[in-house]
């Protein structure tokens, strides 16, 4: 190619959307075998921890080399991920898993993991998800360059405060969904009566901090708020903010990309996937329109200049939030700061290796879902997909790609199962979508 010749938009680039040059850069970085992956944001104040979740801390498909993880993921699901190109050559575990701790503080606990990360003389840097006290420990312990997340523990925490960044929308000038601290049950009742009428549909009470919709209720009267109230109230600060019913949203948007110079830099925007008030998953695909995007990205810089004021720059981001349209205008209502690298970031990473390697783009999908029946293996799998598995030598034709399986206990029961369902279309998107609801007696 001639020096001259722009070079083309890869085929994992969202158009109007995606700044290539940020994103490429984020992807060499995890990509790169010099690189330790920490890929869990446990440590963030209010990330709900559970004892049958905190093994697979760490389990999933990603083009990572070297990953940090609870425990070993299984075997064979290794070796299909790494056939595909999406799989880490090495795990990092510490000596003991408890829920109870974030995974940084457990490796930090065990002196020979961290001398042998420490004089591993294939690593020099190390990218984790959140930044909270520990993770910095970590950073420093193994003394590993940090990429893509040099800003302090106090800016991560700062800058996932909801309640504070709800405060910064009128001096910054970006849009967001009103929120009200209830700090006593009087406060509580006030701010229900003056915002429940916005929209006609009560409110939502919330915990000021959390992650991944826990710690969420829709309250439709004053009696279901202070119930609310006096369930959250014990865990934390709680927060009242009118409840936007789904009819007067046009999309339900997750943003994802890396604060960098001043501004947001997105990576990719997705559609949210929500069930029964829990954040599942998302959809990634190319309808999203001229206006869409231009108001998205406005906001998006605003709250950026917001961020980089309190001290986070060079680092993740992801931004939640609901496409409106009010008297004629479209509005982006930003609703959730994600400040850490988000649910969404190395599923799409490993698509984006996935449309290099097949040199095409994709519509995308991941979920989460919880499987009924008998314990759910890599094995059973192939067997329930058949050809809708995704495999190595027809990447092209896209297809499910497991990501995480945490088997049922006992034998029968319940297992979870994160997925990515690569496909060509949005025709082929619908297809897989029931081929994975049919695993089992599968349920959101």
């Amino acid at each position: 190619m001639d020096a001259s010749t722009p070079d083309p938009s890869p085929p994992w680039s969202q158009a109007g959307i995606t700044d290539v040059p940020v994103a490429r850069a984020f992807l060499d970085a995890v990509r790169s075998p010099a690189t330790l992956v920490l890929p869990t944001g446990d440590g963030e104040l209010g990330c709900f921890r559970t004892r049958q979740g905190s093994r697979t801390r760490g389990h999933s498909a990603a083009p990572c080399p070297s990953v940090i993880a609870a425990t070993p993921p299984p075997a064979d699901l290794v070796a299909h991920h790494r056939a595909l190109g999406v799989g880490g050559a090495r795990f990092v575990t510490p000596a003991v898993v408890s829920w109870s701790k974030p995974l940084a503080q457990l490796v930090l606990e065990d002196a020979e993991l961290v001398t042998r990360l420490r004089a591993d003389p294939r690593l020099s840097r190390i990218f984790v998800a959140f930044k909270d006290a520990n993770a910095a420990r970590l950073i420093e312990r193994v003394g590993l360059a940090p990429a893509w997340c040099t800003p302090s523990p106090e800016a991560y925490a700062n800058a996932n405060d909801k309640l504070a960044f709800a405060q910064a929308a009128t001096e910054f000038a970006f849009d967001v969904v009103p929120l009200e601290p209830a700090p006593t049950p009087d406060a509580l009742a006030l701010a229900f009566e003056r915002l429940s009428g916005a929209y006609g549909e009560g409110c939502i009470v919330r915990l000021r901090r959390g992650a991944f919709g826990h710690g969420i209720h829709h309250a439709r009267s004053r009696q279901e708020a202070q119930r609310a109230w006096g369930r959250l109230h014990p865990h934390g600060d709680v927060l009242v903010a009118p409840y936007l019913p789904p009819a007067r949203v046009l999309r339900n948007v997750a943003t994802h990309g890396i604060v960098t110079e001043g501004r947001f830099a997105p990576i990719v925007f997705s559609d949210q996937i929500i069930r029964q008030g829990w954040f599942v998953g998302g959809r990634v695909d190319a309808t999203w329109g001229a206006e869409e995007i231009a108001t998205i990205r406005r906001g998006l810089d605003a709250i950026a200049r917001w961020l980089s004021a309190i001290g986070y720059t060079d680092a993740p981001a992801g931004v939640d939030g609901f496409l409106v349209r009010e008297a004629g205008s479209l509005r982006f209502l930003a609703l959730d700061p994600n400040i850490r690298l988000t649910a969404t970031m190395l599923p799409w990473a490993t698509v984006a290796t996935l449309a290099e390697a097949a040199g095409r783009s994709f519509v995308w999908q991941f979920e989460r879902r919880r499987v009924l029946g008998r314990a759910l293996s890599l094995a059973r799998l192939r067997r329930s997909l058949g050809t809708d598995l995704l495999r190595p030598d027809a990447v092209g034709q896209g297809g499910v790609l497991p990501s995480m399986i945490d088997g049922a206990r006992l034998g029968f029961g319940l297992s979870i199962l994160s997925v990515i369902l690569v496909a060509t279309d949005a025709e082929h998107l619908a297809h897989l979508v029931a081929r994975v609801r049919r695993i089992g007696f599968g349920r959101g």
